[in-house]
C-alpha cells in the first residue's frame, strides 16, 4: 500500500528546492510542478506489496535478512513434492509425472531426471530402508518402487483408492493418506500386508504427522484432526472452521496445523488440484498456459497451534489437542497454504503459500515474517537438509530452490524491491529517506507505465548520507508517473523500517464546471418579502487531489473587466459557496466570476487556476407601484407597475383578513404594467370597511395601498 501524504507545512518551505525541485528558479509560463508529496512505506502491508530476495518482511514492519536462494529451473509446468536425505533430494513433478534427482553438494541445486512415470502428478515420495524410493502418482491406487538407477516396479496396490496424498514412514511401516474414501493405509516396507488402519467420514486424508508413537491426520472437506487408535474410526481431537487441514508440523511440543477455507472449492478435490497445478484435467490433457499474474485464490489460509505439554519440559500428551485451547498464529487472505515444515524444536515453522511464491516463517502470533519470495506463483513443498537449509519447490513455472539462512555468505546481497509506486501524474523526484540500521544501499528507477518494461529508466544508485537519524540522498530521474525503489541490506546488522520518496507531480489546473446563482424563491402564499440575500454556489474539481481556494467577484453585465468587484476582500474562500447581500447592490443585470486556485497545496508561485463566469442574473429590489386605485359600486380597480421585472400578482385584504387574488383585466399577469379589478364580496355589512391592495413583482418585492369603502 502506498501512502501519498502531504509533507508537513512546517517543513514545506525548507524542502521545496531540495526535495521537489521547486522554487523561484522556475521560469514564468514553464510547466509548473505540483506541491511536495511523499510515498511513505513503513509497515508490513507496505513492504509486503513489494518483493524480497534473500530478505524477510517482519510483521513488526521491518525488512531484515532472510534466506539466500539458489534456483534451478525445470522444463515442466510444476514441481509438487520433495524428499531429502540431507545431501541429495528428489522432487516429483506434474504434467509429466517425473522424479528429478537434486544434488545439493555444490551449493546451487543441480537437477537431473531420474525417471518418468505414467500419470499426471507425483503426489508423494518416501524412502525405504533399502534406500529405494516409494512413489505415488495421481490419479491411481498404486505405490511404485524406484531404485537409485530409476528402475520402476510395483510396490503395493490399495483397493478402491483414487488419490494418494502422503506417505509417512512410522514404526517400520508406511502410513499412506488417501481419498476419496478418507482412509489411512498401513503398508509394510516390503510392500506387503496393505490394510486400512483409519476410516473417517471425510473424503480425503491430506496430512499425516507422527508424534512419537502417536499418529495424527488432517482431513477434507471438513477440517478435522484425528488421532489414530485401535478402532478404525479414530479419535476426533479438533474441528476447525475450514475446508481442509492441508499440512501438519511438530516443533518441540507444539503441533501446528495449516487450515484453508475456500468459498467454492477444496484443494483436496480433483477439480481443485487441477486448478492448483494449472491443469485442464488429471487425465493427461494438455495444461493451460502458465500465467503467474492470474487472479488470487478465493480462499483464506490460517495457521493454528496447540502445545501438547502442560508445562515446559513435560511429556507431550496428544489428547491435549482435544482439550487445550488452540492459538491462531495468523491469517492470510486470498491464498491457501500448501505445505508446512518445522525449522526447530522451539516452535518455528515455515508455511508455503499459493500466492506470490511466498514462504512465511512463524514463531507465534506476534512473530511472523515473509522469508522468501519465489519467482513462481506458488510454493508447493519444502524439506529440510542436514545443514539447516530448506529445499523448496514451485509451480506455475517449475523450479527448485535451495534456501539458506546464511544470507551473509552469498554473492547476492539481500534486498527488498517495492511495488510500482504511482504519483498519479508525471512527477519530479527529489530526496529519498531511509530509516533503519546497519548498512543500507538504495537504487531507484522511474517509468511511464504501471508495469516495468523497456521504456523505464535504468536503475540508478542513490548516494546516502546520515541526516537527522535517517539516510538521505537524491539523484536525477526522468520525470515519469511511476517509481520503483530497491533497498539492499548490505551487512549482517542491516534492517529497513521506513522508505520515503519525495516527489512533485505535474500540477493540473482545477476545473470549474458550473456556477449556480440561487435567487430568492417567491411563494404566492407568503405575505413577506424574500430574504435580501442570494446564494452563489459552484462545482470545482482539483483533478489531482489538491486543496483549493476561491476568489469571487461581481460586475454589472457589459461593464468589462474593469467592472469586477471582489466579494471576498479579506481572505480566500475555501467553501464552494458565498452569500451576497442584495441591499448593497443597485438594481440591474449582473454576472459572477469564480476563480479556483490550488495555491494551498502548491504555493502562490506554482499555483494553477481556472475561472468561470456565470450566466447573467437580475437583481431587483425596487418595489412595484399601485396607481389610480379606486372603489366604485363594490368594484375596485387600479394599475400595478414594476420597473425591474414584471407584475407577478395583485391581491387584496378586507378588514385585516387574509389576502385574496385579484384578477388581471386581460386575464394574465405577464407584463410590467397590469390593470386589475376586484369585486368586493356582496355580504359586506354596513359601515366603513378597510381594503388593502397589494402588488408583488417577479422578485417578490411588495407594495400596498389602503382605501376605505362603504359608509
Amino acid at each position: 500500500m502506498t501512502n501519498s501524504k502531504w509533507f508537513p507545512r512546517s517543513l514545506l518551505c525548507a524542502s521545496l528546492v531540495v526535495a521537489a525541485g521547486l522554487g523561484s528558479g522556475l521560469g514564468s509560463g514553464a510547466a509548473q510542478a505540483g506541491g511536495t508529496k511523499t510515498h511513505t512505506l513503513d509497515d508490513f502491508d507496505d513492504f509486503d506489496d513489494g518483493e524480497v530476495v534473500g530478505a524477510a518482511i517482519e510483521t513488526s514492519g521491518r525488512v531484515t535478512r532472510g534466506y539466500a536462494s539458489e534456483r534451478a529451473e525445470l522444463e515442466l509446468s510444476s514441481v509438487f513434492t520433495c524428499l531429502t536425505d540431507g545431501k541429495q533430494a528428489w522432487v516429483g513433478t506434474a504434467d509429466k509425472a517425473t522424479i528429478q534427482q537434486v544434488d545439493l553438494r555444490g551449493g546451487a541445486p543441480a537437477v537431473k531426471q531420474l525417471v518418468e512415470l505414467e500419470g499426471v502428478v507425483v503426489s508423494a515420495i518416501a524412502r525405504l530402508p533399502s534406500q529405494d524410493l516409494v512413489v505415488a502418482v495421481l490419479p491411481g491406487s498404486k505405490l511404485l518402487r524406484v531404485d537409485k538407477n530409476g528402475k520402476v516396479s510395483d510396490f503395493a496396490e490399495l483397493k478402491d483408492v483414487e488419490q494418494i496424498w502422503a506417505i509417512v514412514p512410522h514404526k517400520g511401516k508406511l502410513l499412506v493418506a488417501t481419498g476419496p474414501k478418507g482412509e489411512l493405509w498401513s503398508v509394510g516396507t516390503d510392500g506387503k500386508d496393505p490394510k486400512v488402519v483409519l476410516d473417517v467420514p471425510e473424503k480425503d486424508i491430506l496430512s499425516v504427522l507422527a508424534v512419537g508413537d502417536e499418529v495424527l491426520v488432517g482431513t477434507s472437506p471438513k477440517s478435522r484432526l484425528y488421532k489414530l487408535d485401535s478402532a478404525l474410526e479414530g479419535v476426533l481431537l479438533h474441528e476447525f472452521k475450514g475446508d481442509e487441514i492441508r499440512a501438519l508440523a511438530l516443533s518441540g511440543s507444539m503441533v501446528i496445523a495449516a487450515v484453508n477455507k475456500f468459498e467454492d472449492r477444496s484443494v483436496s478435490s480433483r477439480v481443485a488440484l487441477t486448478k492448483q497445478l494449472n491443469r485442464s484435467s488429471l487425465t493427461g490433457e494438455k495444461p493451460e498456459d502458465n500465467n503467474t499474474a492470474r487472479a488470487r485464490a478465493n480462499a483464506d489460509a490460517e495457521l493454528w497451534a496447540v502445545d501438547l505439554a502442560v508445562s515446559p519440559g513435560s511429556k507431550r500428551d496428544v489428547l491435549r489437542a482435544q482439550d487445550a485451547a488452540w492459538d491462531k498464529w495468523f491469517t492470510k487472505k486470498s491464498q491457501y497454504f500448501i505445505d508446512l515444515i518445522a525449522l526447530d524444536d522451539s516452535g518455528t515453522v515455515l508455511a508455503a503459500s499459493s500466492e506470490g511464491g511466498r514462504i512465511y516463517r512463524a514463531r507465534g502470533p506476534r512473530d511472523v515474517a515473509i522469508v522468501a519470495d519465489l519467482e513462481e506463483r506458488q510454493t508447493t513443498s519444502m524439506c529440510m537438509t542436514d545443514t539447516g537449509d530448506v529445499l523448496a519447490t514451485a509451480s506455475d513455472g517449475a523450479a527448485v530452490y535451495l534456501l539458506s539462512p546464511k544470507a551473509a555468505n552469498t554473492k547476492t546481497k539481500p534486498r527488498w524491491v517495492s511495488d510500482v509506486l504511482d504519483a498519479s501524474h508525471p512527477a519530479r523526484y527529489g530526496s529519498f529517506a531511509l530509516e533503519g540500521k546497519g548498512k543500507l544501499e538504495l537504487r531507484v528507477r522511474s517509468g511511464p507505465t504501471d508495469e516495468v518494461d523497456d521504456r523505464w529508466s535504468a536503475w540508478k544508485s542513490v548516494k546516502l548520507n546520515s541526516e537527522n537519524n535517517e539516510l538521505r540522498g537524491s539523484t536525477d530521474l526522468p520525470q515519469r508517473r511511476y517509481l520503483q525503489v530497491e533497498v539492499v541490506l548490505a551487512d549482517d546488522s542491516a534492517e529497513l523500517t521506513s522508505v520515503t520518496a519525495f516527489y512533485a507531480p505535474e500540477n493540473l489546473a482545477p476545473l470549474l464546471e458550473e456556477i449556480d446563482v440561487k435567487t430568492p424563491s417567491v411563494i404566492s402564499s407568503s405575505d413577506e418579502e424574500p430574504d435580501a440575500t442570494i446564494t452563489i454556489e459552484w462545482d470545482a474539481e482539483p483533478r489531482d487531489e489538491d486543496d483549493l481556494m476561491y476568489e469571487v467577484a461581481i460586475r454589472r453585465s457589459g461593464s468589462g473587466d474593469a467592472g469586477w468587484v471582489k466579494l471576498n476582500k479579506d481572505e480566500p474562500i475555501t467553501k464552494k459557496e458565498i452569500k451576497l447581500d442584495l441591499e448593497t447592490l443597485a438594481d440591474g443585470i449582473y454576472e459572477v466570476r469564480v476563480i479556483a486556485s490550488d495555491e494551498p497545496s502548491n504555493g502562490a508561485g506554482a499555483a494553477a487556476r481556472d475561472q468561470l463566469i456565470s450566466e447573467p442574473f437580475v437583481i431587483d429590489r425596487t418595489r412595484p407601484t399601485l396607481d389610480n386605485v379606486s372603489a366604485s359600486g363594490g368594484r375596485v380597480t387600479g394599475v400595478a407597475k414594476d420597473r425591474g421585472s414584471y407584475v407577478r400578482d395583485v391581491a387584496f385584504s378586507i378588514d385585516g383578513g387574509a389576502f385574496r387574488s385579484a384578477t388581471a383585466s386581460d386575464g394574465l399577469y405577464d407584463s410590467s404594467t397590469e390593470k386589475f379589478e376586484l369585486m368586493l364580496p356582496s355580504e359586506l355589512g354596513p359601515g366603513v370597511h378597510r381594503v388593502v391592495v397589494r402588488a408583488r413583482d417577479a422578485r417578490g418585492n411588495l407594495t400596498t395601498v389602503a382605501l376605505e369603502v362603504g359608509g
